[in-house]
């Protein structure tokens, strides 16, 4: 005897497999660009969006390109941190507001392999920390209170690390 199977049968069928075979898929980084426009300099930036991509960060990076860096990205306005743990290159760290105002600077984060690793917070609430190069900061005049321009791509798998 054949069961008839309904279309409505079907499709939660589909919903629950791809829910059970998609699960734990990583989230590809997305990518974009930030404008200091009174600098006239622009950043190419990876995007850490997810808590895995956030925790891991520029974590056993090498290296990181000239004018190249990471911008993570939080839902609301808070006071956030950041540390160093496992990352192999030093680095400038700007907290932004979310109406792209640098509210906080640490310039020169030293690597940490070892913890307790020194913790850099914001001293406002902010939306954004973007991770540059070491002595961008310097070279190229950026300070607090001035204002940036943050360009998000859609996602295509690209990187520029």
């Amino acid at each position: 005897m054949r069961t008839k199977i309904s279309s409505y049968t079907l499709i939660i069928f589909i919903i629950a497999i791809s829910q059970v075979c998609c699960k734990g898929q990583v989230k590809a980084l997305g990518s974009g660009e930030v404008e200091f426009p009174k600098q006239n300099i622009t950043i190419a930036v990876e995007i850490a969006e997810t808590e895995d991509q956030k925790s891991k960060g520029l974590m056993f990076k090498e290296q990181l390109p000239t004018n190249k860096g990471m911008l993570f990205v939080y839902e609301q306005e808070k006071i956030l941190s950041v540390w160093m743990k496992n990352t192999l290159i030093p680095l400038d760290i700007l907290f932004v507001s979310e109406q792209g105002v640098i509210v906080s600077i640490f310039k020169n984060a030293q690597p940490c392999m070892k913890v307790p690793c020194k913790i850099y917070r914001s001293k406002k609430s902010v939306t954004y920390i973007l991770e540059i190069n070491a002595g961008l900061v310097d070279k190229n005049n950026i300070r607090v209170g001035q204002r940036l321009k943050i360009n998000v791509f859609p996602t295509d798998n690209s990187s520029y690390l």
